[in-house]
Order: C-alpha cells, then sequence, then structure tokens
C-alpha cells in the first residue's frame, strides 16, 4: 500500500492532480482504501491504473473521463496484489453498490436524453412532412401555371369574335348539279 505523497512522486505529479483521479476514480466505482487519518492509499495495482489513465489522457488520444471509465473498468474485472504478495478480490460489496448506483443513475439519464432526442425528432419530422406538401403545392401550382403559359394561343376563343349562328348555316344553298341527259348523241344534237 502507498501513501498519495509516495504515489505523487512515483508518478511525477501534484496532489491536486492525485485528488482529481482519485475523484474520477470514485466517482466510476472504484473505492480506494483509507488509513487512520481518512487519507486514501493506494495498491501497485490502482497505482498502474493511474499512470495509464494519465499517459492516455495526455497522449490526446481520449478524453480524460473516457481514460478514467477505461482504467476504472480494467480495475473493477482485475484482482490487487499487494506487497505482501496477497491477492485479494476485487470489486469489494461496497464497490459493487456504488458502482450499481453510478451505473443506475447514469442509466436514467440516458434515458431521459434518448426521451428528448425521440420528441425532437418527432418534431423536425413532423415539420418536415409539413414543408415537403407545402412544397409539393407550390410545385402543382407551378406546372398549373406553365401549362397554361405553353398552350396555344389559337386555342383561346377570341372574346370579341362574333360567334357563328345556326341560321345562317342552314340558309347557304347547296351547290346544284346539272342534270345528266340520257339521250343519244344524234338526239341532243336535233334538239337543238
Amino acid at each position: 500500500m502507498m501513501t498519495p505523497s509516495e504515489v505523487c512522486k512515483q508518478l511525477n505529479i501534484s496532489p491536486s492532480t492525485l485528488r482529481k483521479y482519485s475523484l474520477r476514480f470514485e466517482s466510476e466505482g472504484i473505492l480506494f482504501k483509507r488509513n487512520k487519518n481518512n487519507s486514501r492509499i493506494y495498491t501497485v495495482t490502482e497505482v498502474v491504473a493511474l499512470r495509464e489513465s494519465m499517459t492516455v489522457t495526455k497522449s490526446g488520444d481520449i478524453t480524460f473521463e473516457n481514460a478514467v471509465r477505461e482504467a476504472a473498468d480494467s480495475l473493477k474485472g482485475a484482482s490487487t496484489i499487494t506487497p505482501e504478495n496477497e491477492v485479494t478480490s476485487t470489486p469489494s460489496r461496497r464497490h459493487d453498490d456504488v458502482a450499481t448506483a453510478v451505473n443506475l443513475k447514469k442509466l436514467e439519464v440516458l434515458e431521459e436524453e434518448n426521451r428528448s432526442l425521440k420528441e425532437e425528432i418527432r418534431k423536425r419530422d413532423s415539420l418536415f412532412v409539413e414543408a415537403l406538401e407545402e412544397m409539393k403545392h407550390k410545385l402543382d401550382r407551378i406546372e398549373e401555371h406553365q401549362k397554361q403559359l405553353v398552350a396555344p394561343v389559337s386555342e383561346e376563343p377570341d372574346i370579341n369574335a362574333p360567334e357563328p349562328s345556326s341560321q345562317e348555316e342552314e340558309n347557304e344553298p347547296e351547290p346544284v348539279t346539272p342534270k345528266k341527259d340520257m339521250r343519244s348523241l344524234w338526239a341532243r344534237i336535233r334538239n337543238k
């Protein structure tokens, strides 16, 4: 077991940085043991997890919270080796209870976010459908207007032209065709 000052020396960090990481680990369900003065004491495995999370955070590959979360997850499944070579199992029952409470809280927050996102999507979809319907209506009006503009002018009736009456059509004489004379050629010549 190592005291906070020993861990700070080994990791070459300030006590405030160690407190920051320790608090974040505790929020992830890793509870450090405490001495008589209520100061945290660290196992070798916990120090290794702290070092790994700091290294990953400094490299910029992953955020501080995610680095600590991954290190805490690896600690939860690992066994702790004490300097006396005793193997003790982590997590303890207290760790399980805290981790469960933390996970439940995260789950509640995620469910609420999910609900709000679904509602936002529903609202956005309804606005989208309304906009599409309005655009379709405008497009129909534009197409109808274009059809009217393209239609030939001759098809449109002339308002000033007089309408033909049905009486005029009946009064027109039919062309008369002369009757064919059926007599012989000599008979026709003599009648003249």
